[in-house]
């Protein structure tokens, strides 16, 4: 008997050709660190330069710093891009950057004083090297995958020596929590860039008369941690719920690809930043779920005016202070309660929204580059 073809298949988890190019870096030889008393060269290690990646933005922000600074920065792929293609998506990502791009070519010949993981894979391909081995953690990665392989080679990423640098608290809880840690695991403050963000002051005191209710929400299909299922449900169950209290729910999603079909509301797909501002001042709400690591997109909300909703499945609570926007459970019915109660307190709004700002100005750049710093004065400290 033959078996008959279904639609639904497996879902693809085994294929090792998926490393075949960095195949001779996996191994569970230990990191053996080299220190000195100064360091002059920085290298961020990284899946090439992939434009509207937040992960990478921020690397490119805290490299161009750092350049600022007197290092000599760079950025070297470990999978195949030309250097004139990571050029041009680095200054997408951040125009105006400072550093050098280094191809795939150079893997094996780039020399550094500093080597900057900045993904679970990049660690097994820096760790043996000369010079002194970092890992700059922007997410907890195992959560990336189903359990399984991939997820215990994410992991074991933080047991191997590296000295970790962790954006935000977050990742350093789930490290210490669920990983042997056997290295330094350093914080560094999760920034905002206000200025590349303005604030426009929305007019609160019409929420209560308003029939319709305009959000911006961000997530990504490629990206489960931004709950693209989970937020097309609830949204479209709360439209329901809303509906039958005379409340129209306009949903304008955006940061997936455009040809992407959601259930409900429009797809504006991926914005550039002049179109999220647009898109931040015509709305009443936003909304960007974050599952695991915080996603730098609540806070461009915020420092944008927008009164922001955040869920208390997420780790919002992790990097907002209370009263700085409206924390809801992950469901309908709490989430219609939030917009109906939000919109008849416009006072209470004004609040929050300014509590929000407030709080963004603590959280900026130059505190994550004090922060860096800080890190890489303790490593030359600790050889004399």
């Amino acid at each position: 008997m033959k078996p008959v073809k279904t639609a639904t298949v497996d879902v693809p988890q085994g294929d090792i050709h998926d490393y075949n190019s960095i195949l001779k870096y996996f191994n569970d030889e230990p990191v053996k660190q080299s220190k000195k008393d100064h360091y002059h060269s920085i290298t961020f290690v990284t899946t090439g330069i992939i434009a509207y990646d937040g992960g990478q933005t921020t690397m490119l922000h805290l490299g161009t710093l750092l350049s600022k600074q007197g290092y000599h920065v760079y950025y070297l792929s470990y999978v195949p891009q030309t250097v004139d293609e990571m050029e041009q998506n680095a200054e997408f990502n951040y125009e105006g950057y400072e550093g050098t791009c280094v191809d795939m070519s150079q893997l094996d010949k780039h020399n550094s004083d500093i080597w900057l993981a900045t993904l679970w894979e990049s660690a097994y391909v820096i760790k043996n090297k000369p010079g002194y081995k970092m890992y700059f953690v922007q997410d907890y990665e195992p959560y990336f995958y189903p359990f399984g392989d991939r997820y215990q080679l994410a992991k074991k990423t933080y047991e191997l020596g590296l000295h970790m640098v962790s954006l935000g608290p977050w990742c350093a809880k789930m490290i210490k929590e669920n990983c042997k840690v056997n290295s330094p695991i350093d914080e560094i403050n999760f920034p905002v860039n206000l200025e590349q963000y303005p604030y426009q002051a929305h007019d609160l005191s019409k929420y209560p008369d308003k029939k319709v209710i305009d959000v911006a929400v961000y997530t990504k299909w490629s990206s489960p941690r931004r709950a693209p299922i989970n937020i097309q449900m609830t949204l479209n169950n709360c439209q329901n719920i809303l509906a039958k209290q005379g409340l129209k729910l306009n949903l304008h999603y955006f940061g997936t690809d455009k040809k992407a079909q959601f259930i409900n509301g429009e797809n504006l797909g991926k914005l550039t930043k002049p179109e999220m501002i647009s898109l931040y001042n015509r709305c009443d709400f936003g909304i960007a779920p974050s599952m695991t690591n915080f996603s730098l997109v609540p806070f461009e909300m915020m420092s944008c005016g927008l009164p922001l909703i955040d869920f208390k499945e997420g780790t919002g609570s992790y990097f907002l202070p209370e009263g700085a926007y409206l924390k809801t459970g992950f469901n309908e019915k709490d989430l219609a309660k939030t917009f109906l109660q939000a919109k008849q307190n416009p006072l209470e709004l004004e609040h929050m929204v300014q509590k929000g700002v407030d709080h963004l100005q603590s959280i900026t750049w130059k505190q994550t580059l004090t922060d860096f710093e800080a890190i890489i004065e303790k490593i030359s400290a600790a050889v004399a």
